[in-house]
């Protein structure tokens, strides 16, 4: 797909909350699981089983109170300090919680426990970086924990490090090859990673699984479209939009595999969808401008295009479709401009050279036309020879 940094800057965010939405058990709090690991602290039992009561009753302020009578007690019994961490975390506090998480992991470095519990309480602050770097030691000292494991690969999803969260996902898959949230967050990683085999294999079985599941569907559109299997992408999108005909992306996904299949009315039916349901989507805006250009309504793709270019103006393609539509209205002034944007955002390519060469002739300029004609038809040879030695390392 046609994409630039500005269009696509919060869609991993946007996908990890949505893979998170699925991992409810993932972020929750780990304090009852510890709890029980403290009732090994002896000397504090009577503390500990005053804690364990305010618990049971809510009452979070006094279960704190009673954790930290039972450090006083017993100042070496580091599960006492993983649970007063816990606690902090149920009254809000999180930087007390990662002080008492960080003291326990001092005092028993090998507490999987204390390292979990300080993943857990950064990576809720959406502090991914820190996160990772103590779930990788909860990983590394309990490496069967499921819940340490999925938000290492969560947080390292965050950082934009696919191939080392999709390995630590399909550690989980070999547990239990059902996880539809584990399939998700790892066709999510290797469509980043561009491996759409794998992709459309992961998210195959989660639409298998999930078959009511919309975003599934787009999801595994997206890896079959990527993959070269436009038909089969097709079917993907229509029961995504099916399902949920309110689906970010949905329809656009669909216009954009029904333009590259030719169907261009019809794409253009999805992109206007999409933009019913999101305007800000700069893509189906520029797609539909497109197709609007195509069709010779010029007006429309004119005011399409000058809103994508407002939100994006280093768009390439935007800023070329813009200046064709005015060309074909005759409006050569403002062609120019853009076009020159254009070529200067990318001067090896040759259809941007030739079309700002067509601009400077209806202009009269024929020097700077012939410039032009001259770079696309060098840039055009250029392409051809390399496409060509491209296809010659591919043969046997």
């Amino acid at each position: 797909m046609v994409t630039s940094l500005v269009l696509k800057k919060n869609l991993t965010a946007r996908r990890l909350l949505m893979v998170c939405a699925l991992l409810p058990s993932a972020v929750a709090s780990a304090g009852a699981a510890q709890t029980a690991a403290a009732r090994g602290c002896g000397e504090a039992s009577r503390e500990l089983a005053a804690a364990r009561a305010a618990e049971e009753r809510a009452d979070w302020g006094e279960a704190l109170a009673s954790y930290a009578e039972a450090f006083e007690r017993a100042p070496r019994c580091a599960e006492i300090l993983v649970n007063l961490g816990a606690t902090h975390n149920r009254l809000g506090q999180p930087e007390r919680a990662v002080e008492v998480f960080r003291r326990a992991a001092a005092l028993e470095p090998r507490l999987a426990a204390a390292h979990l519990n300080l993943g857990i309480t950064f990576f809720r602050a959406r502090s991914f970086g820190e996160a990772g770097a103590a779930l990788a030691r909860a990983v590394e000292l309990d490496p069967d924990n499921a819940q340490a494991r999925q938000l290492l690969a969560l947080s390292l999803i965050a950082e934009e490090q696919f191939a080392e969260a999709a390995a630590h996902l399909e550690r989980l898959l070999e547990k239990n090859e059902k996880d539809t949230a584990v399939l998700l967050a790892l066709g999510e990683c290797y469509l980043r990673l561009k491996r759409y085999g794998e992709a459309a294999a992961r998210l195959g079985r989660l639409v298998e699984l999930e078959k009511g599941l919309a975003r599934a569907h787009l999801r595994y559109g997206e890896a079959l479209d990527n993959a070269g299997e436009t038909e089969r992408a097709v079917v993907a999108f229509r029961d995504a939009v099916r399902l949920d005909p309110a689906l970010p992306e949905a329809h656009y996904a669909l216009g954009y595999a029904l333009l590259k299949r030719g169907d261009l009315d019809e794409a253009a039916e999805e992109f206007e969808s999409e933009l019913r349901l999101n305007s800000g989507m700069l893509l189906a805006a520029y797609h539909l401008g497109k197709v609007r250009l195509q069709r010779g309504r010029l007006d429309e793709a004119v005011e399409l295009l000058t809103r994508v270019i407002e939100a994006a103006p280093d768009f390439r393609p935007a800023l070329e479709a813009l200046g064709q539509a005015f060309l074909k209205q005759g409006k050569v002034a403002e062609s120019i401009p853009l076009l020159e944007r254009a070529v200067k955002l990318d001067p090896d390519w040759p259809d941007g050279r030739a079309l700002l060469g067509r601009a400077y002739t209806a202009a009269g300029r024929r020097e700077d036309a012939r410039r032009e004609f001259e770079a696309a038809k060098r840039l055009g040879a250029r392409e051809r020879k390399r496409l060509e030695e491209k296809v010659n390392e591919k043969r046997p």
